[in-house]
């Protein structure tokens, strides 16, 4: 997404964060990385101070209140954050790309 920010000046990153510090436990690599993100996304949102149940379901559906168009790497599993949000996007007919096919 950085790349396509940098190549198309009318991309704007935005980053949804479900709660403060959600990167407290990835690995190292996946830190440098989560926080290279957010430094050059043009907006961080942070919906909540703490972590909660439910709270990265919050984020998704979030970001479906604020979306057009929803383009998903889904592998058509039954289950998970992104089956979810498959399922919420077609329900209200929001127009997905699935690039997993």
């Amino acid at each position: 997404m950085i790349a396509l920010k940098r190549r198309f000046s009318d991309v704007k990153l935005i980053a949804v964060v479900p709660y403060r510090n959600q990167s407290e436990k990835f690995s190292e690599y996946e830190q440098k990385r989560y926080q290279y993100a957010l430094q050059n996304a043009d907006e961080v949102i942070v919906l909540r101070e703490k972590y909660s149940n439910g709270c990265l379901l919050r984020r998704n559906d979030y970001m479906l209140a604020h979306a057009s168009g929803l383009i998903a790497f889904y592998d058509g599993k039954p289950k998970g954050g992104t089956f979810y949000t498959i399922l919420k996007a077609s329900e209200s007919s929001m127009p997905i790309i699935n690039l997993f096919r």
